[in-house]
């Protein structure tokens, strides 16, 4: 009985092949779109789940208090809190500390001579890291390789990089040319899906030979990503309450001297990378996007709907035509439930010959699309039982919903009134279909809507006045090498040599470029305010070219100049005022501040600027004047010399800094990198939209065809009596169009309120106009017409006397 239903539904399939084609076509592309989103989806909820004690380890965060308010949320922490927890707490079996660093690296070896890079994915980290997280070594001892000051432990790449055939083990490597390290151990390569990437771990003691212990002690230098390892089954709320009133108990006296308190709450690992944005993360960059991952989840459900869609309209559509085969399969015995099993067992092989289409079609686009992504997942994932159960699942399902209803409705004729052509269309499924139009173009709407939106804030961030010029500005990272009088004449003589190039305008060293998060923090307050009254402030150390070459405007006061002394003077930015609480920046001028331990003059003011991109606030700055203290040397060229300039200013810095390489980058390229995730998203969003929209139109078209079918004698005779083309066209798309002009209506407040809901994540946003709303709406109106008008069109043209020959 299978055998005989497969093989009717394979006749029905070559008889009616445009209806299988669009089915096909339909069901596949909601299929891959699914495949795609969702796996990508799977990735970004992957990360750190290699650990395999990912669910009972949890980040130390640091959120500060100052006066009722919360100055800042930070997800590095201080070096106390992993020992307070650890021996106050029973449910913590472990903690590790980890302190980010970065510099040159170097070896020397003896047959190739230096081998040196800048490295920036170096650690500091406790021995413990090897418990709480799953690093294998492939070398060395966990409990030895980290195990007191001046070791380090390598990864593979970095084990290959450096040393090539070379057994590492025991040889010592330079971190910025003067500390000397011997290899302990090699790990191998962390994944991909790792929310913190490592090269290089250098043993914790090194940091406490060189900090005295503070690296231990400190409870306000907050540079440390601090993890716990819990107890399994612990009760973490339970555990945060009991923390949160040991740090009072323990802490309070020391929170009077800033009117605040801090707070180190428990994030969980497998919450990190897709949850808040904090300061100070590991890899910002790299960071996921929770609702960017809830959207096109909501995508890949809509689409798969509207494929689903598709279906039971076209074969409801279609049923009319074949009900004298139901009439006759009843006359001669057939019982409902075989009909069913008929009809369903055609859906089953359609949804089967698309699912198997669209798993190769994901498979030749997996490159493509893990390019577009930005991710690398893994091909292998498409051979993971995981991926597999989806398919099978949507398959399932896919058949269940979309084959259920026309099975129903097909196997519900009477074979009397059938046979005596008394067919009548149910006015319940007409209302069905027509809902289902309305849901399918009301998805569309709002996801043109949305991709608009998204474009539309994107642009605007990316196009918006920063405050500061970082076009055509050449940076070069600062060298590793100890801070010192012999680096500060260097400084000079870069300098002095790069403006003799034809092309250089100006040169500047600094601590931090724009789009460079600041790390220099410390308390500051007014020197004759109450000492209760710091508040966190973030540091730029720069020279008194910094204001010139980067385009600022001084609002109040002057510039540092070179007869500045350091730890005299200092500039403030416009927020800065304000969180000091002057009246105005005029007013600051004079003014003595606090910061840390220094007590510094207000020489200057200078107009806000994003520091960072326009997806965080303005932040308050300290500028210090740093004439020979520079992570960064940064070059403001003409447009049209870069590529000329960029030989000679390389081969000034061999001349002073001969074996460290010259690491550059260009400003602007370097800000915008800040927006890569938000564009990414953009474009998967705007791509599935556009698909979404393809297979709404695809039901479409192939409704339009059937409807007009059905109407051809209606057509002949209105043809016959007079009737235009163009009349006859209108007549036959004005109900789709009707129905499109509905789903607008319903979609333009929907659209609104998700979108609205977005854009409040941004500090910085648009207004959304309500005629982007119109526009959309017309556009997909005029997607349906064309849709629908193609159909109807090319029966209008048909000549009556054809159509009407029979009658």
């Amino acid at each position: 009985m299978i055998k005989n239903y497969l093989t009717i539904a394979l006749r029905i399939f070559l008889k009616h092949k445009s209806f299988t084609l669009l089915n096909v076509v339909g069901l596949s592309l909601g299929m891959v779109a699914s495949l795609f989103i969702l796996q990508y989806v799977k990735y970004e909820r992957s990360y750190d789940a290699f650990h395999s004690k990912a669910k009972d380890i949890y980040r130390v965060n640091y959120n500060q208090w100052q006066n009722g308010k919360l100055r800042f949320e930070c997800a590095a922490a201080v070096p106390a809190v992993g020992p307070a927890l650890k021996n106050n707490f029973p449910e913590v079996l472990r903690f590790t500390r980890l302190f980010p660093v970065s510099g040159i690296a170097s070896y020397n070896s003896p047959t190739r001579g230096v081998i040196s890079f800048r490295e920036e994915k170096m650690q500091i980290a406790d021995s413990s890291v090897f418990e709480v997280f799953d690093l294998t070594l492939k070398q060395g001892d966990k409990i030895q390789s980290l195990a007191g000051p001046d070791k380090v432990v390598l990864s593979e790449r970095a084990a290959k990089k450096y040393f090539a055939d070379e057994d590492p083990m025991g040889k010592t490597i330079a971190w910025d040319g003067n500390r000397k390290f011997e290899v302990m151990g090699i790990f191998k390569n962390l994944p991909e899906n790792s929310h913190i990437k490592f090269d290089f771990l250098f043993s914790y003691g090194t940091l406490n030979k060189e900090t005295q212990n503070e690296s231990e002690t400190q409870w306000g230098w907050y540079d440390f990503n601090t993890y716990v390892l819990l107890r399994p089954g612990t009760d973490v709320k339970n555990l945060q309450t009991k923390w949160d009133a040991w740090l009072a108990n323990n802490r309070a006296e020391d929170w009077k001297k800033f009117s605040g308190k801090q707070e180190f709450p428990l994030q969980p690992l497998l919450g990190i990378h897709l949850g808040p944005v904090l300061l100070q993360e590991s890899q910002p960059d790299e960071r996921g996007d929770a609702d960017s991952v809830y959207a096109l989840t909501a995508i890949a459900f809509f689409i798969l709907l509207i494929a689903w869609v598709n279906y039971i309209n076209l074969a409801t559509a279609k049923s009319f035509e074949r009900a004298n085969e139901v009439g006759v399969r009843k006359v001669m015995g057939a019982q409902r439930d075989q009909l069913m099993k008929q009809f369903m067992s055609e859906a089953f092989l359609l949804n089967l010959l698309s699912a198997l289409l669209s798993v190769l079609v994901v498979w030749l686009l997996w490159p493509s699309f893990t390019n577009l992504s930005g991710r690398n997942i893994p091909l292998n994932y498409l051979a993971q039982q995981d991926f597999w159960l989806v398919v099978t699942s949507l398959f399932l399902v896919g058949t269940f919903l979309a084959g259920f209803y026309p099975a129903m409705v097909l196997s519900g004729f009477k074979p009397v009134s059938v046979l005596k052509g008394k067919v009548m269309s149910n006015p319940h499924g007409n209302f069905l279909r027509k809902g289902l139009v309305v849901f399918q173009f009301v998805a569309s709407v709002v996801l043109i809507s949305g991709s608009v939106i998204v474009y539309q804030q994107l642009n605007f961030m990316r196009n918006q006045d920063l405050g500061i010029d970082i076009n055509q500005v050449l940076v070069l990272k600062g060298p590793g090498v100890v801070v010192d009088s012999l680096f500060g004449q260097a400084l000079d003589g870069i300098k002095a040599e790069a403006l003799r190039i034809n092309g250089v305008k100006n040169m500047t060293g600094s601590s931090n470029v724009p789009g460079d998060e600041i790390f220099w923090a410390s308390s500051v307050r007014r020197l004759l305010a109450d000492p209760n009254t710091n508040i966190s402030g973030y540091i730029v150390g720069m020279d008194h070219d910094y204001v010139a070459a980067f385009g600022l405007e001084i609002i109040e006061g002057r510039n540092f100049d070179v007869t500045t002394q350091r730890n005299k003077s200092v500039i403030i930015n416009r927020a800065m005022s304000a969180a000091l609480d002057f009246k105005d920046p005029k007013s600051a001028i004079g003014e003595k501040i606090r910061q840390g331990n220094d007590t510094l003059e207000i020489i200057g003011v200078l107009e806000n600027y994003h520091q960072m991109s326009l997806k965080e606030q303005v932040t308050p700055l300290v500028y210090r004047y740093t004439p020979h203290f520079a992570s960064f040397l940064s070059f403001k060229m003409e447009d049209e010399n870069i590529q000329n300039v960029l030989p000679q200013i390389e081969k000034i810095w061999q001349t002073h800094f001969p074996g460290n390489p010259m690491d550059y980058f260009f400003l602007d390229k370097f800000f915008n990198r800040q927006y890569e995730n938000d564009k990414r998203f953009g474009q998967i969003f705007t791509l599935f939209t556009a698909l979404a929209i393809f297979v709404a139109c695809l039901g479409l078209f192939g409704l339009a065809s059937f409807m007009t079918l059905q109407r051809t004698k209606e057509i002949g005779i209105r043809k016959a009596l007079g009737s235009t083309s163009t009349e006859v066209v209108m007549l036959l798309s004005k109900g789709f169009v009707v129905l499109v002009l509905i789903a607008n209506f319903i979609a333009w407040p929907l659209a609104w309120f998700i979108m609205n809901q977005w854009l409040q994540s941004f500090p910085y946003r648009i207004t959304i106009n309500p005629l982007l709303f119109v526009v959309a709406g017309m556009g997909v109106v005029l997607i349906a017409f064309l849709s629908v008008g193609l159909q109807t069109l090319k029966a209008a043209a048909i000549n009556p006397a054809k159509t009407l020959r029979s009658e």
